[in-house]
């Protein structure tokens, strides 16, 4: 890496020196022509044979120019501004003109140009400002009705999946905003799938930054990904819409409706969908986020993190990931208005779905052990687990949620949030798990099942108010959240093992777990942000906050009676967990005075109590630690679209409360929990750089990251298998070695003639490390990838795109060097579509993923097709019929997971094979035509 990055800082070098021994320039001066008021610009040199772009500078606050470096040669003068229309003129630089002066350049504003004269030019498809990439829609081709996924999925560098994530750069995007709003909250196929395409401006993705980062500048390490859809002004006032209705082989069904008013400073919209093929209101790993028992963590502001058991999920997001038989009903309606000439802005939501999801799955997993006192066969060092589990979850949710903002003037700010969930949840589940030895010696059989009914509350609030002085960059802030959290549930819980040995203890459980927990968390943080010059600026931040949560998990067998009223001690508990945390930083913030160059550096700085009590026993348990969090971020702008960035930070990671003081739990038999009080916390240094680079001119753009990670006294499992394949586990820390990670990525995208390419390098690898009876354990992970992607479009005729590539995993295990799980693997996704005569229009998709034959686990190939053919009707192609076939090669989905010490292999059954015919319309009233413009 070190290599590499030298490489590149070596090349530019070279790239500047070179320039800078050309004697060749030219200068002039950028005028108004009527008013003759000097103009800040855009001045572009192009070379006049091929249109390739040599260099490119803005005009100063007195409009003039000098670009230096020029090679000799036949060039084009280009000088653009947003208001002007654009200035052309060509020039020749020779050793009898080294210079050109081009005296005063007379713009025209666009307002002043004749009617008839029309001014050309494609606008820029991708910019890169900082750390910002903007998006011009209006560079894309936008088929009659075509939605804002249909848009994205012509962008450079931007991916969208079979069930709508959308990635750039190859980091998943996870909020979208409508003009920098929330819309339906962080559901995105609201907005990528039902919003129109021709509707767009443009479209911003940047790293998020909580909303006190943003107003103080002092960054507390809060981002998320995220994209903001800008809206046309022309298209911020009307209504527009999808009604559709489908209905398919084998009882497949989907139909949706939504509706939406846009007039001037408020938004209003309304939609309904019910489905049960996994289009729309399932999220990833259904089957646990519907309400299977699980365990909760919550992470503090300080890093630390809280372990809480009972049923948790959050199924706000949209995305089916294929497994299991999904039916949704779900209606909601948004409105957002500004007030007080935009000065207050109210944001609001309310949703309400029934979700429900029918999961038949089988699991393959192998475990490969090193010899121990008590396994000293060598067939028993391997153990095969294969898991029938059969589930059916069921979850009627409503939520709602109220933003206010206001700005009574420029220096003061406030915020006010509230949100609130309530959920009833039904699941059951059913299960066969069978645990062999490598010479396929049956050493445990397990059937369980359980079912399980329960209500969850969720309730949020946050205050944010902050206040900006006369004295620029001198600001305060303070915030204040509370989250609270209530659940209740009624487990019946059976479990049979057996082992032709001897079989374990606890080999029959017939109980019932009545379950309540609760949770309250409040945390409050006051910044201040202060210059210590015109550069140079100190943030300084207190945070305190206190969480008081408790756990009341009773176990209770069946009596004589036949009732189960026997209460059973060792699997009951009932705990109050209470923490303070205080929390100081400082850090500094630097910006040159050309704002070219920003550094911030600090550290913050948490001490935290908490102390958890056992009810049952009396027995009060404490412990108190100080975390340091380290930051440094450098960013360097070499260019108008050219930055480099490099970042450090530092953080602890407590032991949950599991890890410490586990709560005995015997809903997992086979595998067992046991504590360690002795345990400290671990230390994270993430690294991390950047370089991007875009040209506007050509459309070529470059980026590439890397990231290293690594982690100093560790936290690592500590497993125990004994002869039966029971696991016990216990967590420790690693004084020795430090785990690590990297990940490399590099993109390129270039125009080609009529064709949009772009080019992809991947590397990432990682080193854990973990305990296996009793010996330690080096897993090592280096995946190598690349892709290519090629694409073209032309309004109402056709457009495609075809991406794809290889890859290889090289896995190695210390204890266990002979086995291999290396293999070669391949990703591609293609689509196209194809307008007919007659307003026909046919077109397909397909995503092919590949994973190469280890020992005892065959290839995983899954070529997932789908097709469709429409007919569109009336003049704006309003209305469509289509008949569409899903999963056309009826693929069963599988995948397969490469563990320390060996791997998972996972097929399940979903939604396969099926045709519908479905009759969809869009309609539009924006007081303009619908011809979309481009």
């Amino acid at each position: 890496m070190k290599i590499a990055i030298a490489s590149i800082v070596l090349f530019f070098a070279c790239v500047f020196s070179c320039a800078a021994q050309s004697p060749y320039n030219i200068k002039g001066v950028v005028v108004d022509t009527v008013d003759k008021v000097k103009i800040r610009a855009t001045v572009t040199v192009i070379n006049a044979k091929d249109s390739i772009l040599v260099k490119f500078d803005r005009s100063n606050g007195e409009g003039a120019f000098n670009i230096t470096g020029l090679p000799a040669g036949n060039f084009s003068l280009w000088i653009t501004h947003p208001d002007y229309a654009d200035y052309t003129e060509k020039f020749t630089l020779d050793a009898a003109n080294p210079e050109h002066n081009f005296s005063s350049v007379n713009l025209l504003l666009r307002e002043r140009v004749l009617n008839e004269v029309k001014i050309k030019g494609k606008p820029i498809e991708l910019r890169i400002k900082g750390d910002t990439s903007i998006i011009d829609a209006r560079a894309y081709v936008i088929q009659p009705n075509d939605k804002v996924e249909d848009l994205l999925k012509q962008v450079p560098g931007m991916t969208v999946d079979k069930d709508g994530k959308v990635t750039f750069m190859g980091e998943q995007i996870k909020k979208f905003l409508v003009d920098g709003e929330e819309f339906f909250g962080d559901d995105p196929l609201l907005v990528t799938r039902n919003l129109r395409a021709d509707m767009v401006d443009k479209m911003q993705v940047y790293d998020r930054k909580s909303d006190q980062a943003s107003i103080t500048g002092i960054d507390d390490g809060v981002k998320v990904k995220t994209l903001n859809v800008k809206l046309r002004e022309d298209k911020k006032n009307g209504m527009f819409g999808k009604v559709s209705a489908g209905v398919g082989n084998s009882g497949y069904y989907n139909g949706q409706a939504m509706a939406n008013k846009f007039k001037g400073n408020y938004k209003l919209s309304v939609y309904g969908t019910t489905a049960n093929n996994g289009i729309n209101g399932l999220g990833d790993d259904d089957a646990m986020k519907l309400g299977a028992a699980s365990t909760n963590t919550v992470t503090f502001d300080d890093g630390s993190t809280g372990t809480y058991f009972g049923s948790g999920d959050d199924i706000d997001n949209s995305y089916y990931n294929g497994r299991g038989f999904p039916s949704a009903r779900t209606g909601g309606v948004h409105f957002d208005t500004k007030l007080n000439d935009g000065k207050q802005s109210i944001n609001t939501n309310y949703k309400i779905g029934v979700l429900a999801l029918t999961d038949n799955a089988n699991t393959l997993t192998q475990q490969n052990l090193p010899a121990s006192v008590e396994i000293t066969d060598p067939a028993d060092k391997i153990l095969n687990k294969s898991s029938d589990r059969s589930s059916y979850s069921h979850t009627f949710r409503q939520r709602g949620d109220l933003t206010f903002q206001s700005n009574p003037n420029a220096s003061t700010s406030l915020k006010i949030a509230v949100d609130g969930t309530f959920k009833d949840i039904d699941n059951n589940s059913s299960g066969l798990s069978i645990i062999e030895n490598g010479a396929g010696k049956l050493l445990t059989r397990e059937t369980q099942t359980q079912t399980e009914t329960g209500t969850q509350k969720a309730f949020n609030a946050s205050f944010l108010y902050s206040k900006k002085f006369k004295k620029p960059n001198r600001v305060f802030s303070w915030n204040v959240s509370e989250t609270y959290n209530e659940s209740n549930s009624k487990l019946q819980f059976n479990s049979l093992i057996f082992s032709p040995d001897k079989a374990p203890t606890d080999s029959k459980i017939d109980q019932y777990k009545p379950t309540t927990i609760e949770s309250s968390v409040l945390n409050s943080n006051v910044t201040y942000n202060e210059p210590l010059s015109k550069t140079l600026s100190l943030g300084l931040n207190y945070g305190l906050g206190f969480n008081n949560s408790s756990s009341d998990r009773a176990s209770f067998n069946r009596s004589i009676s036949g009732k189960y009223d026997a209460f059973d001690s060792e699997y009951s508990n009932s705990y109050k967990f209470n923490q303070v945390m205080n929390q100081l930083g400082a850090i500094f913030s630097y910006k040159s005075a050309d704002t070219k160059t920003t550094l911030t550096f600090g550290t913050r700085a948490s001490g935290v109590n908490f102390k958890q009590i056992d009810q049952y026993t009396g027995n009060i348990y404490k412990r108190s630690f100080v975390n340091w969090s380290p930051q440094t971020r450098f960013q360097h702008k070499l260019g108008p679209s050219q930055y480099i960035s490099i970042q450090y930070n530092g953080s602890n990671s407590q032991p949950t409360i599991e890890q410490i003081q586990p709560i005995r739990i015997n809903t997992d038999p086979t595998n067992i929990t046991l504590g360690n009080p002795n345990l400290g916390p671990s230390f994270g240094h993430n690294i991390s750089a950047g370089y991007n680079f875009s040209q506007e001119i050509t459309g070529k753009s470059f980026y590439i990251n890397a990231s290293y990670n690594f982690i100093a006294n560790p936290i690592i499992s500590n497993i125990t298998v004994d002869k039966f394949g029971r696991s016990v586990i216990q967590y420790v820390n690693l004084t020795d070695k430090m785990p690590g990670n990297y990940r490399i990525y590099a993109n390129m995208n270039r125009k080609m003639g009529m064709f949009n390419t772009g080019f992809n390098l991947s590397t990432n690898a990682n080193t854990t490390y973990s305990y296996s009876n009793g010996a330690i354990n080096q897993s090592k992970n280096n995946r190598y990838s690349a892709n290519v992607r090629i694409g073209a479009d032309e309004a109402k005729k056709y457009y495609f795109s075809i991406s794809g590539g290889p890859s290889y995993n090289f896995v190695s295990q210390s204890l266990q060097s002979q086995d291999s799980y290396s293999s070669a693997g391949f990703d591609g996704y293609a689509y196209f579509s194809l307008y007919l005569p007659a307003k026909f229009q046919v077109g397909a998709d397909m995503n092919y993923y590949y994973q190469g034959a280890v020992p005892n686990a065959p290839a995983v190939s899954q070529p997932l097709v789908n097709a469709y053919i429409n007919r569109a009707f009336f003049k704006n192609e309003s209305l469509k019929l289509a008949i569409t076939g899903n999963n056309l090669f009826n693929i069963t989905q599988n995948y397969r997971d490469i563990t320390a010490t060996g791997f998972n292999q996972t097929s399940y059954a979903g939604v396969r094979r099926y045709f519908m015919v479905t009759l969809s319309w869009d309609f539009t009233k924006f007081g303009t035509n619908d011809t979309p413009a481009n």
